[in-house]
């Protein structure tokens, strides 16, 4: 179940967010943070997020877009 937030404040501390799933994302070692933050708020790998109708996973630091 993913978690409702607002939009992404850019004021606030937010990991990047990638696009699909479906699209190929590369991750360099140097990139394996395991936290994701949305609006301030800390996530772990595997968390997900509801935004604008769209559901987000947290992935090795980054939000990947992905099916509800």
């Amino acid at each position: 179940m993913a978690t409702e937030v607002g939009p992404i404040d850019t004021s606030k501390k937010n990991s990047e967010v990638l696009g699909p799933a479906s699209d190929e994302a590369t991750v360099q070692m140097d990139q394996l943070e395991e936290k994701c933050y949305w609006n301030d708020a800390e996530f772990t790998s595997g968390d997900r997020v509801e935004a604008e109708d769209k559901c987000y996973e947290c992935s090795f630091g980054r939000w990947i877009e992905v099916e509800r």
